[in-house]
């Protein structure tokens, strides 16, 4: 894991948390349940990591939505 990685997935973890607080809050809740924490924790922002990679993989419609906002803002650059 590189520290470029790390940046990214805070700062994913708090652009979504901001937009989307509710889904967020409870998506962080079960995301504690079902990762084992060997597999969150280490250096600074590994849980961060691994929410960003675990969020990738549920298919969320809020989170769904918050990629596809990010996308449209990129291309409209």
């Amino acid at each position: 894991m590189d520290q470029n990685q790390v940046n990214q997935s805070i700062f994913i973890t708090n652009a979504f948390a901001s937009e989307f607080p509710a889904e967020h809050t409870g998506l962080w809740r079960q995301f504690e349940k079902e990762v084992p924490l060997k597999d969150r924790s280490g250096i600074y922002g590994s849980d961060n990591v691994a929410y960003v990679r675990w969020l990738k993989n549920q298919n969320h419609p809020a989170y769904e939505e918050f990629r596809a906002g990010i996308v449209k803002k990129e291309m409209e650059q």
